[in-house]
């Protein structure tokens, strides 16, 4: 699908956040706030005419009860436009990000949990790729077309072999900035509970497999935001593997895991098949 409008003048920045400080302290959600104010100051001062264009920064506590929200008032209380929208209870990281989305107003999209960072130029990269028109050789006769996201490589301080790496570069949503009407198209992220059973989360995964079957992706190979890793996250429980060639290391996965696989293999199938005809119709 092509952008309905290919010059964007404005983005957003979702943010779920539960339990950070308890979680991870509050020196690192201070951390991530502060390297996305730096990536927006980046942004103001090196894109042409950088303040012409609209940002926000759409925060969503998804039930915190330890002081997550008020840390987050307290940082970006005087740094710009912004909300904070409360869940009085926690819904899951993507209800959290959909509902981030619904609130906001950008015709382009980032997301950034609250324990990974944003490097300077990251914002102002994707969002340059983003309106540029794709090269004359994806042209198509409907008319200059512009791609619909874009990814950017990711730091890890963990060394990962390479095609681990890649699988992450294609999956996170991180490393993202992706057109607003592609989101919506593709209906935002998979709220189902099966994903919250799920051990290995899947949402970012199902999500992409979505996201590049209907539109043009960039690829940046620079390295722009840094993807962390903490005792007990997906990426920590899944460390062995990222560091190993694919398939020499031991299977993780229990039966429930693998009946819960199935399902959310169903549930991306049976979303791609519906998208297939909503574009169909469209066309």
């Amino acid at each position: 699908m092509s952008p309905s409008s290919p010059i964007a003048h404005s983005f957003s920045i979702v943010m779920p956040l539960y339990n950070v400080v308890q979680q991870r302290g509050q020196a690192v959600l201070e951390e991530t706030f502060r390297s996305i104010a730096a990536s927006l100051d980046y942004f103001r001062g090196h894109y042409p005419q950088g303040d012409r264009i609209e940002t926000e920064i759409i925060i969503v506590d998804d039930g915190s009860t330890d002081g997550t929200a008020e840390v987050a008032e307290g940082f970006w209380r005087d740094r710009g436009d912004h909300q904070i929208i409360h869940y009085p209870s926690n819904a899951g990281i993507a209800a959290a990000r959909n509902t981030g989305v619904k609130f906001s107003h950008g015709e382009v999209l980032f997301f950034c949990d609250g324990d990974d960072c944003y490097m300077p130029e990251h914002l102002f990269l994707a969002f340059s790729v983003l309106n540029q028109p794709l090269p004359p050789q994806y042209q198509t006769s409907q008319g200059e077309e512009y791609f619909g996201a874009v990814r950017t490589g990711i730091y890890c301080r963990d060394r990962l072999h390479d095609h681990w790496h890649n699988a992450l570069e294609q999956t996170l949503v991180l490393n993202l900035g992706v057109r607003r009407d592609v989101h919506d198209f593709i209906g935002g992220f998979p709220e189902d509970g099966v994903f919250s059973e799920f051990r290995f989360g899947g949402e970012d995964v199902a999500y992409a497999q979505w996201l590049h079957q209907f539109c043009h992706t960039a690829r940046l190979e620079r390295k722009t935001v840094e993807y962390r890793r903490y005792p007990g996250s997906y990426f920590d429980r899944q460390l062995e593997k990222f560091q190993s060639p694919p398939g020499l290391t031991p299977n993780l996965m229990t039966a429930t895991d693998w009946q819960h696989q199935q399902e959310i293999n169903q549930l991306v199938e049976t979303r791609l098949s519906t998208l297939k005809g909503k574009l169909a119709i469209a066309i």
